[in-house]
């Protein structure tokens, strides 16, 4: 047992990780990968959903695959950071296509290539824990 884990997640408020990726596998696997650590995660497996989830639920941060069949991830990261609203939500983009200058050049606080480790996963999302600033 990670005892300091557990100790942060018993202390810690929940924040909230929106993954959207088509693959339920993916925001399954996020899900087991950051049990044990404070984030809460929410999935979506299409734009539509995840746009109403993004209102809804004003999520700590974005995990957001690129490649969707009814959408292009790239479009909902530009739309993201063109909004009032939603611009200061930490988008880490997560893809196989290797593209890191693209996202950050369209406003992502991050790029993870697919495959995801736990830990690459965990150290990306910890400069976005509410709290953490």
């Amino acid at each position: 047992i990670n005892w300091e884990a557990l100790l942060v997640w018993e202390t810690a408020p929940l924040s909230s990780a929106l993954v959207i990726d088509d693959n339920q596998g993916f925001v399954g696997l996020f899900r087991r990968y950051l049990m044990g650590h404070p984030w809460q995660v929410v999935g979506a497996t299409h734009l539509a959903e995840a746009r109403a989830l993004i209102k809804e639920a004003r999520p700590a941060a974005i995990i957001l695959d690129v490649l969707m069949p009814d959408a292009d991830g790239w479009d909902l990261l530009v739309a993201l950071k063109a909004d009032a609203d939603t611009r200061d939500i930490p988008v880490i983009v997560c893809s196989v296509l290797h593209e890191p200058e693209i996202a950050l050049s369209l406003g992502a606080a991050a790029y993870l290539p697919k495959p995801v480790t736990e830990q690459a996963l965990v150290e990306a999302l910890r400069p976005f824990r509410q709290g953490a600033r």
